[in-house]
């Protein structure tokens, strides 16, 4: 099959699979390829499969760049947003529904917030087709078991990054075909994370198949280190320590496959292109801007590098959107190798004039040498990545003996060595979390993981005192522990979704 009729068939599946043209389920798209006349062959069972990753990066848009519904999960505000829930970023943006979450002032109507919610969605009924339709089809068992396994990883990761999100939330173990289908109740938490644990252990036995193994699509290895992830939250929030158990058992499989650049740039080669799929890269979203004219490109150029003079060698479409705090920028050592790599407070031009800017920003993923112009970017979004590994083995660690190992500093002290700093003085129990959530901070800036971080590791008074130092305006409350249930969708459902308190 040729690339054009791949593409083609992928079109008209992500038409059939779609229940959304403006949000989610809303309205059931038309299309001459039906669930039931579509899913015959090993090649529908592999385009089904790879329309999932349409979801990840460019979403259903038959209109292309322009269609209003443009962008999937990971190009829109996945990343974003709980950065500016935070004390790390400050929107620059005169859009209401940024600039509200910047200042932990958002509501029911926000429409990022419906945004996210509709892309999961999107997402997980376009797994959900995968995980019913393809076992039913005659083909290669092995591979049959690595579609499948790929669309409940994805599954798995969409509903742990919903209930992060917003708690309780409905729980579609099938395709939704339409409105009614899809109008039910929330479902509590407790009973959504044993689906997430076992979609997540059917694709670590499962992930088998080599051809269909990294360049965006997820290992073995890259569902034990999900697993880490969801074995450290819910131990941490249920005090439960065979999670806590399982989190370093899981980070420790991790680790020895997926191996840390180091040396003195070694965190700067995580961000270089040339170094995509390689290394500490556990699972990445593809963005690939160069083989679909901008398409399917990432927007953090766009939304993170200020504008600049073009003409004197600034980057291209650098807007600006967001900022980094000066308490970020202070937060990191000058000895840090990682600050320089992550924030810029300047620019030198080409004629050798610099420009100062008034707030840092953030240049972590341009790669100025492979990307000079800064435009459409290759970038790969790290979802995960091994220093994760470490620092969740180092909490996880810290929590089970009430104070740090040997081993739990080890692996906090692996993370600061790399950036170029001794070991932590931190000893006891409360200075090494301190100690562990400022190393995830300057780590991880601008990938998305600070609010989850303060939400899990902080009190609400702690989380407000950081916020509050970054950003004067932001007022955090109890209510901001979760997002708002978009109002949109509660219209849609008649009610049945109950909104979370304080909204």
């Amino acid at each position: 099959m040729n690339a054009l009729t791949t593409q083609l068939r992928i079109a008209l599946l992500s038409a059939c699979l779609c229940t959304a043209c403006g949000d989610f389920l809303d309205e059931v798209p038309k299309s001459t390829v039906t669930s039931e006349n579509y899913y015959k062959t090993r090649e529908d069972a592999i385009a089904a499969t790879d329309a999932i990753y349409d979801y990840l990066i460019s979403g259903y848009a038959p209109g292309g760049l322009w269609d209003e519904n443009f962008g999937g999960l990971f190009f829109n505000d996945f990343w974003e947003l709980p950065e500016l829930m935070s004390d790390n970023m400050t929107s620059k943006q005169s859009s209401v529904d940024f600039v509200s979450t910047s200042n932990f002032q958002i509501d029911a109507f926000n429409s990022r917030i419906r945004i996210l919610w509709r892309d999961f969605y999107q997402t997980i009924n376009a797994c959900n087709t995968v995980i019913q339709k393809v076992p039913d089809i005659p083909m290669d068992e092995v591979l049959k078991n690595q579609l499948v396994a790929e669309a409940r990883f994805f599954r798995a990761l969409c509903y742990f990054e919903l209930t992060r999100f917003f708690g309780d939330v409905p729980l579609h173990t099938a395709p939704v075909e339409n409105v009614s289908a899809a109008n039910i109740e929330r479902t509590p938490t407790d009973q959504i994370y044993p689906v997430v644990l076992e979609d997540l252990a059917f694709a670590e036995a499962s992930l088998t198949y080599a051809d269909r193994l990294g360049f965006g699509r997820p290992y073995a290895r890259s569902a034990s280190a999900l697993l880490a992830r969801v074995y450290l939250t819910l131990g941490v929030k249920q005090s439960n320590t065979t999670y806590l158990t399982q989190a370093v058992e899981k980070a420790d499989l991790v680790i020895p496959e997926f191996p840390l650049f180091t040396g003195p740039t070694g965190y700067a080669d995580i961000f270089k292109l040339s170094n995509r799929f390689k290394g500490e890269h556990i699972w990445e979203v593809n963005f690939n801007a160069t083989l679909s004219q901008g398409w399917k490109g990432n927007q953090f150029l766009v939304r993170l590098l200020p504008q600049m003079d073009t003409g004197k060698g600034g980057p291209a479409n650098g807007q600006g959107y967001d900022a980094a705090t000066a308490a970020l920028y202070s937060a990191f050592d000058p000895m840090d190798a990682r600050r320089d790599v992550t924030l810029f407070k300047s620019f030198t031009y080409s004629d050798n004039t610099t420009e100062n800017f008034s707030d840092p920003y953030f240049c972590k993923y341009w790669d100025r040498v492979a990307e000079p112009n800064g435009n459409e970017s290759d970038a790969t979004y790290p979802y995960l990545r091994t220093a994760e590994m470490y620092l969740i083995k180092a909490e996880a660690l810290n929590e089970l003996n009430n104070g740090p190992n040997g081993e739990a500093k080890a692996a906090l002290n692996a993370i600061r060595h790399r950036a170029g700093l001794g070991d932590t003085p931190a000893g006891n129990y409360a200075d090494f979390k301190k100690a562990v959530l400022a190393e995830r901070r300057l780590e991880f800036a601008g990938e998305g993981h600070r609010w989850h971080d303060l939400v899990r590791m902080c009190t609400l008074e702690e989380l407000s005192t950081l916020v509050k130092a970054a950003k004067p305006n932001a007022q955090p409350k109890a209510a901001n522990l979760l997002f708002p249930i978009p109002q949109r969708e509660r219209d849609i459902t008649n009610g049945k979704l109950t909104q979370n308190e304080g909204y």
